[in-house]
Order: structure tokens, then C-alpha cells, then sequence
């Protein structure tokens, strides 16, 4: 099921307010490469796509955001340890040092709410509106518009996907199998997708009542 528009707006990435991140000299980083966890500066993204994670004592990978073009990564961003950032494709990136933000509650605010959006996401029960609105918020966030919906070109793997929404590899599959049988997306050479569902869904806007309504049974 897809989300609600009036609940996560289509957003494109916004230019972090810096007075001197052009001058700085970019640092180009391979997929699966980690970022540099500088405690002086942060990184603003020039292209590319970044995973911030930790993981749990069973050795569980958690990912804490996904990050692209006009975001801002860093360990000063965060206060889990441990803390990771990883380089989903190839990225650039240039150090930005608190000096040059012009005001770093925008950035934190930013991180804020894109965590908050993933995490309500995954934190779904079933696995398959799981993985529909992850893929709904991802094109919301990085997707291209064209005519016949949404194109993803994050070069994300069944097995990412399913380490990012806490399903299998096997489940992530049957499903993305399941959703293009029913028209909702079609998958492209080179791991390129378009999302061909609408992100306007009742679910989303009743899913309030209908917690409230629950906890009043359960009183």
C-alpha cells in the first residue's frame, strides 16, 4: 500500500545552506566503501547514495537513513555507536567543516524527519505494505518523474532491500515478483525500477483511528 501524500510529501533533496563546501576537494568512494567518520566536519553529498547503520549484539545490521545528492552524513550527526556510513553506489562527496554551515538545524531537522519517515515505514507488521511503502518512500525521495510513474536508479539489491525493511532475500523477491504481476512496478536493466502505483492511499490517513480505536478496547 502506498503512503498518503499529505502524511510524507514528495520532497527532492534541498541544498544544505553552506557558505563553503565548493572550494573543498571532493572525495570519491566506490559501492561498499565506508565514509571517513570525521569528528571535525561533516560530508556534504554531491552524488551518489549513502547508508548510515549500526548494528545489534547479534550482529543485525540496522540502517538508520538513507542519504543522496544535497544531504549531509557524519558522525557528528549521531549519537549510536557503533556507527557506519556506507557508500550504496559510487559516491563524491566533500568535507564541510561546521564553519561552513550556515545553519546546521536545517541539516538536523532534515535528518530528523527522513528517519522518522523510515522508521514508521519499517516498522510495518506486514511484509508486504512494508516493502511497497519503502519502495513508495524511496521514489518519493530519489526517484525520477516521467510520464509513466516513478524511476528508481539506486541500483538497490533484493538482498539491500531486504536488510533495509527486515524481511528475506527469498521474501523480498516473491514479493517484488507479486507486485509487478499486479502492475505496480516493473523492473528495468540494470537495476533501474519504475513504480507505477499511486502515493495516495486511505490506509495511511486511517491508520490512526484505528490504533486509537484499539487501545480504547484494550482499556
Amino acid at each position: 500500500m502506498a503512503l498518503s501524500s499529505s502524511v510524507f510529501a514528495t520532497a527532492q533533496p534541498a541544498s544544505t545552506p553552506v557558505s563553503s563546501k565548493q572550494n573543498a576537494q571532493p572525495l570519491h568512494l566506490e559501492v561498499g566503501k565506508m565514509i571517513p567518520r570525521q569528528t571535525d566536519h561533516l560530508w556534504h553529498i554531491d552524488q551518489g547514495l549513502v547508508r548510515t547503520l549500526t548494528w545489534n549484539e547479534d550482529g543485525d545490521l540496522v540502517t538508520l537513513g538513507l542519504w543522496g545528492a544535497g544531504d549531509c552524513v557524519g558522525r557528528l550527526l549521531s549519537e549510536i555507536t557503533p556507527f557506519q556510513m556506507e557508500c550504496l553506489n559510487n559516491v563524491q562527496l566533500r568535507p564541510l567543516p561546521l564553519s561552513g554551515l550556515d545553519d546546521l538545524g536545517v541539516v538536523m531537522r532534515s535528518h530528523l524527519r527522513y528517519m522518522e519517515e523510515l522508521f514508521s515505514i519499517i516498522s510495518h507488521k506486514r511484509a508486504p505494505q512494508r516493502l511497497l511503502r519503502f519502495l513508495d518512500w524511496l521514489g518519493d525521495r530519489f526517484g525520477r518523474q516521467v510520464e509513466q510513474g516513478r524511476i528508481l536508479d539506486l541500483g538497490l539489491t533484493h538482498q539491500l532491500l531486504a536488510e533495509i525493511t527486515g524481511i528475506t532475500r527469498v521474501t523480498a523477491t516473491r514479493l517484488l515478483n507479486e507486485f509487478e504481476r499486479e502492475g505496480k512496478l516493473m523492473r528495468l536493466p540494470k537495476q533501474q525500477m519504475l513504480l507505477q502505483f499511486s502515493s495516495g492511499h486511505p490506509d495511511r490517513v486511517t491508520s490512526m483511528a484505528r490504533h486509537r480505536a484499539k487501545g480504547k478496547r484494550n482499556v
